[in-house]
């Protein structure tokens, strides 16, 4: 029987190769977008073969009305990768209220519930990845907001292991590093800065090249898979080795 996974923020980067990959691996895959452009756009990549549901993760009505209409659907879920989240650069005297809560809100809070509201139509076993960052450990500029709301998400990891035990819900982390894709031209980096970014990671890491969000996707295949059912709390490091 198939397994059915929920990517939210599936419409690009890493949410779409995901996506495309699980959906090349037998799996049922259901993606969000904010958009109804972008969810157009992303399940035309995906042939059609992907439900979408164009969901805000930051609004917690939007979540409610999203696991409902999956409810209905699906009846329950095998996988949840949380993987919906934005990045704003700015320095830290220069990060505003907005900038503050439209991160924590989508990349944390959204992230908090939206896997609280979807425990009731989770699968025993079932596996949810939560999507966070090198930055968590490694110090980067013009990050102080999007570090502090991936490292919030990573610290109920542990919590989630001991508390959903029962109901056989693991919880396991994906830290990708530098990664092209569309967070980048979405952060307010000009075009030279995310050149210079791009090119510095491609020319010191030791496979050679920039991370591409595919990178990611069979680390998230073995991660939903029943390979993976002995894993609580892991973190895996998805960064070319650039952080060695």
């Amino acid at each position: 029987m198939q397994k059915n996974i929920v990517i939210t923020g599936g419409t690009s980067g890493i949410g779409l190769a995901c996506a495309k990959y699980l959906i090349d691996n037998q799996y049922t895959v259901i993606i969000t977008g904010r958009t109804e452009l972008n969810l157009k756009n992303a399940l035309k990549v995906l042939e059609n073969k992907a439900t979408g549901y164009i969901s805000d993760t930051s609004s917690l009505e939007d979540i409610d009305i999203l696991v409902e209409k999956i409810k209905i659907r699906f009846k329950k879920i095998d996988g949840l990768f949380i993987n919906a989240g934005i990045f704003k650069a700015a320095g830290f005297e220069d990060t505003t209220e907005n900038i503050f809560d439209q991160t924590m809100g989508i990349n944390f809070k959204g992230a908090f519930f939206t896997i609280q509201k979807f425990i009731p139509i989770l699968n025993n076993p079932s596996s949810i990845v939560l999507n966070t960052s090198i930055v968590v450990f490694k110090a980067f500029k013009n990050t102080s907001v999007y570090t502090a709301s991936k490292a919030a998400l990573e610290s109920i990891a542990k919590v989630l292991n001991i508390e959903l035990t029962q109901k056989g819900i693991r919880i396991n982390i994906i830290s990708p590093g530098v990664t092209e894709s569309p967070i980048q031209k979405k952060s307010g980096m000009d075009d030279n800065a995310i050149d210079d970014l791009l090119r510095h990671f491609s020319e010191t890491s030791p496979i050679g090249r920039i991370l591409q969000p595919k990178d990611i996707a069979p680390i998230l295949e073995f991660l939903l898979s029943k390979n993976s059912l002995v894993l609580r709390n892991e973190k895996i490091i998805v960064d070319g080795g650039t952080t060695l």
